[in-house]
């Protein structure tokens, strides 16, 4: 990594979109793409490896969202900044991603020089809003102070998402590595605290919560 540069790490789950946004950096002499990733299982692993200034982070991803990974990274890589680049306008996902700590807020249509300006901005501390954010965004932040959801641990978070996008209980344990009792036992937990008895209620909560997406 070179000196005095700021340190970028992309997550997209299009690795066409991840490089269009790397090339989109590349002419800006101070800042160096680190490393990116397309699975949201992986993302907070290799953000601590490499340590980078900012981590540029999409909403939807599989395995893990950007809103919980965004949870995960500024709890544990207090070094970086998180500045999400999204499609999502809705202001209960910015006012979930700035609880959750981001430091910036961008939509992907945006003009492609605010990119650089959103990066620089949150490296530097600041917070970013990118044009077409409602600020009444702000507004909504604590709204949902009794969410059972925020009581989920990362892991009953991962195995819901999971769930939801149409893993047995078999291949998520695959997954992520551990016996499928483990799986058992995190999902019974996670449908007790949200008070779901059904899958396929389950499955409607996360999307309704924007977990997962129809597409």
């Amino acid at each position: 990594m070179t000196l005095n540069k700021i340190s970028v790490f992309l997550v997209d789950d299009h690795a066409m979109v991840r490089e269009g946004l790397a090339a989109l950096l590349a002419d800006d002499a101070d800042i160096e793409i680190v490393g990116q990733c397309g699975d949201g299982l992986r993302v907070v692993d290799e953000v601590l490896a490499l340590q980078p200034s900012v981590v540029v982070l999409d909403i939807n991803l599989p395995g893990l969202n950007g809103l919980d990974i965004c949870r995960d990274l500024t709890r544990k890589a207090k070094h970086c900044a998180v500045l999400m680049l999204t499609m999502y306008e809705d202001e209960q996902f910015v006012a979930r991603a700035l609880e959750h700590g981001a430091s910036g807020y961008l939509l992907k249509d945006a003009a492609a020089e605010q990119l650089s300006e959103a990066v620089r901005a949150v490296s530097r501390g600041e917070l970013y809003l990118g044009p077409g954010i409602s600020r009444g965004a702000l507004q909504r932040i604590g709204r949902e102070e009794g969410d059972p959801y925020k009581h989920l641990t990362t892991r009953e978070r991962q195995v819901l998402q999971l769930i939801a996008e149409g893993l047995t209980n078999r291949q998520i344990a695959e997954k992520l590595d551990v016996a499928i009792k483990t799986i058992d036992t995190h999902r019974s937990r996670l449908m007790r605290k949200l008070s779901i008895h059904d899958q396929t209620t389950l499955v409607k909560y996360a999307l309704r919560k924007g977990i997962v997406t129809l597409h």
